[in-house]
């Protein structure tokens, strides 16, 4: 496939769906099963174990990026579709942890020669109530705990995913994280009429 690919696939299922930057990201990023999933895996009982191992609402699990889409969102990833070397994304919505989180954070920042790179970018997420946390993961107290699991929830998975590196990204709310897709979306779409798609038939 070329690299375009994810981007006209993006824009044909858009303009299946009116549209619509909002109904798009309820539609394709929030109901249904993932454009990649295994059939032998059922969507909804992993999401309860990952949130089982993790101690959040199975509610609060989501499977987001290319993952979840068969491509990504992403213009510096030149929208690529999901393949051998992509991994999975794990959005996790929790107040409580995000706020740990970020006290942690806060606590270690700026004594952390490995991440004084990332302060800037760490800094921009917080402010858009997310946290990448395959950054900080090692330094938090919970971190070892989700390192581990990390693994099982990979393990559950089996066939050609089960070598796949998962991110977690910790969300403050629901809204956070319907607002970052939100952005994702917009991004693409304008990408695709900067491209000239919208006169492609």
């Amino acid at each position: 496939m070329s690299a375009k690919s994810g981007l006209h696939r993006f824009w044909q299922e858009f303009n299946d769906l009116d549209g619509d930057t909002e109904y798009f990201v309820t539609a394709r990023l929030f109901d249904g099963t993932p454009a990649i999933w295994p059939n032998a895996v059922d969507y909804l009982r992993w999401r309860h174990e990952v949130a089982k191992r993790l101690g959040v609402d199975p509610a609060a699990v989501q499977l987001v990026g290319s993952a979840r889409l068969g491509y990504s969102l992403n213009p510096d990833k030149n929208f690529k579709t999901f393949d051998a070397e992509s991994d999975l994304d794990i959005a996790i919505i929790s107040p409580e942890i995000f706020e740990l989180t970020w006290v942690e954070i806060r606590s270690f920042i700026g004594s952390r020669r490995d991440l004084h790179g990332k302060k800037t970018y760490l800094r921009k997420l917080v402010f858009e109530e997310c946290i990448a946390l395959d950054i900080v993961l090692p330094h938090l107290t919970y971190g070892e705990q989700w390192s581990y699991h990390r693994d099982e929830i990979v393990s559950l998975l089996g066939g050609e995913l089960i070598d796949r590196e998962i991110k977690y990204r910790l969300y403050r709310s629901h809204r956070a994280l319907r607002e970052y897709q939100l952005k994702g979306v917009s991004t693409a779409r304008d990408r695709a009429i900067e491209e000239g798609l919208q006169h492609v038939g």
